[in-house]
């Protein structure tokens, strides 16, 4: 299975020339700056080299347009070519590294993988960093040189190199870890899950162990120096250890999610002898996520520890293809190397969303995952599945007939979830109150911020700003009086009549529904139904409106996509 180097041979950039299409009337061309005056007041960039783009009119071919441009202007006239992206799964060692897509290669089961493909349609870890506090990381391998962040330290000699001291397995430990987190798509060998990551580099262990003293300065350093997420693929079973907690509780204070190992013994975690745990993975600490190991038949692996109360998901950890010290790949077993895979994920999805805190990231990597029968009881949710994590939002959506608008409402930072910090969940079922209605409209049409005071109960809610919001743009009066009566729920009716004045609609002839006949807000519900922002509420008929029912979250996120669409 190892790579031989001198195979591994790609283009990362496949150029492209243009194809004219009969009907196109114009070309884009580059052209030397002295060719042709520049009209523009602005200069690009590329001017600075002695070219500039301009579009000029197609006659015959490519190359008989470019000919008759140099001819008239006496310039040097270039094809503006077109170059692709090179994807991360166009690596030569991709087809074995059988945990990013599994397609039964070398005994497998078939999609016994993390789905990395599917992720990295939507991020592939840019602008995250993850510390790898291990025996040190060869940071000059070609997969990881660009990789490195500027932060590093060696705790165990305390200086600035932060390199593995020899190519032994133990001192090759955190070179692999390393590769399967952030190994560059660089058209050399392998990737790794988050290619576009960054590694802190920072050294605690020698000689396969690593000390309390090196371990908590190591968090705390790569905490202070800006880490998103802290790899520790280490462990002990004992009996406690305050110092290192202590470090990882000061990482949870600044919101770092710590993805440790749950070790190599074979062992039920939750059936310790009193008084002994898994350090760190068994810490009380809501930013610890501890991960076992699963083998390419999505079965947990033989060596790997278990345990639904102490470890948190699964990840491939078997026949793992990585980097090694000194240029070359290592295929490694151990729980040591499922845990870097559940990093990349978590910096693959703090790259979709940037900002969510621990919790969140916890929670949604958790929630997120296959449960292989394989593993089922090993760990307290499944084996990871960073496709599934990175595409989907909520977990309790699937079976709403508005889950596509709920994913749109999030993917718009119009919603968060309903169960902060984790935010994992939307409760698509359960009412709006018309204070959410507030603050839910008001991100949905950007309204402007106003000091104007408008109603009197409102005082210190969450929703007082986004209800003066709208009262300042004319899409509310309140309830009577000076109330807004923000508590409430909202119904059918009220939302129509917002809505109506959020998108300035016309009046309608038409009278789409039986029931709102009379209502003070008909007017409002036939001009949302005249541009499809409603269709009613008893299908296929829809010719009820149900104007005094309450709004569902699920309703709301329709309403306001199709709104925000018109």
């Amino acid at each position: 299975m190892p790579l031989v180097l001198a195979a591994l041979v790609a283009l990362i950039l496949v150029p492209w020339s243009p194809q004219v299409d009969p009907q196109d009337q114009t070309i884009t061309l580059l052209v030397r700056t002295g060719g042709i005056p520049s009209t523009s007041s602005q200069r690009g960039p590329l001017e600075l080299t002695g070219w500039r783009e301009v579009e000029v009119p197609v006659r015959g071919t490519v190359e008989q347009t470019i000919s008759r441009l140099e001819a008239l202007t006496g310039a040097e006239v270039a094809i503006d070519h077109r170059y692709e992206l090179f994807a991360p799964q166009d690596d030569p060692g991709f087809s074995d590294q059988w945990y990013h897509e599994n397609i039964g290669q070398e005994g497998g089961v078939s999609d016994a993988d993390i789905d990395s493909t599917l992720a990295w349609g939507s991020a592939l870890g840019n602008g995250v960093v993850v510390a790898v506090i291990d025996s040190g990381v060869d940071m000059s391998h070609p997969e990881l040189a660009g990789q490195v962040h500027p932060a590093k330290w060696d705790f165990v000699d305390n200086d600035n190199d932060p390199s593995p001291v020899s190519n032994a397995p133990n001192e090759a430990h955190g070179t692999a870890v390393a590769g399967l987190i952030a190994a560059a798509a660089d058209g050399l060998g392998i990737v790794g899950v988050a290619p576009d990551s960054r590694i802190m580099v920072i050294r605690s262990c020698v000689d396969g162990s690593c000390t309390t003293h090196d371990l908590s300065n190591g968090v705390v350093f790569a905490v202070d120096q800006g880490a998103d997420i802290v790899n520790l693929s280490l462990g002990s079973i004992t009996s406690e250890d305050q110092v290192l907690e202590d470090a990882i509780a000061y990482a949870r204070s600044r919101d770092v999610l710590v993805v440790t190992a749950a070790g190599n013994e074979g062992t039920d975690l939750d059936g310790l002898p009193p008084g002994q745990q898994l350090i760190p993975g068994g810490l009380p600490l809501s930013n610890i996520l501890t991960v076992a190991a699963t083998d390419r038949g999505d079965i947990l692996a033989g060596f790997s520890n278990y345990g639904p109360g102490t470890v948190d998901v699964a990840a491939p950890g078997v026949d793992m293809l990585t980097t090694g010290v000194g240029g070359g790949y290592v295929v490694a077993d151990g729980t040591s190397f499922a845990s870097p895979i559940v990093a990349g994920v978590a910096a693959l999805l703090l790259s979709h969303d940037p900002g969510i805190g621990h919790q969140e990231l916890f929670a949604r990597i958790t929630a997120f995952v296959d449960k292989p029968f394989g593993v089922a009881g090993a760990t307290n949710s499944g084996r990871v599945n960073a496709g599934r994590v990175l595409t989907r939002r909520f977990i309790d959506t699937s079976s709403s007939l508005f889950v596509n608008a709920i994913d749109w409402l999030a993917d718009e930072d119009i919603t968060e979830g309903c169960n902060p910090p984790a935010n994992h969940l939307y409760c698509p079922n359960d009412r709006v109150s018309r204070g959410e209605m507030a603050v839910f409209l008001s991100r949905a049409f950007d309204l402007p911020q106003t000091n104007n005071d408008f109603f009197g109960d409102d005082e210190g809610t969450f929703y007082e700003g986004a209800a003066n919001r709208l009262a300042q743009a004319g899409l509310t009066v309140g309830c009577g009086g000076d109330d807004y009566c923000g508590e409430s729920d909202i119904r059918r009716d009220e939302m129509a009549a917002m809505l109506a004045r959020a998108l300035s609609l016309p009046p309608t002839g038409t009278d789409f529904f039986d029931d709102d006949t009379g209502s003070v807000f008909e007017n409002a519900i036939n001009k949302i139904a005249a541009v499809g922002v409603t269709e009613g509420c008893n299908p296929p008929a829809n010719d009820n409106f149900c104007p005094s029912n309450r709004v569902t979250r699920g309703e709301m996120a329709a309403f306001i996509k199709r709104s925000v669409e018109y």
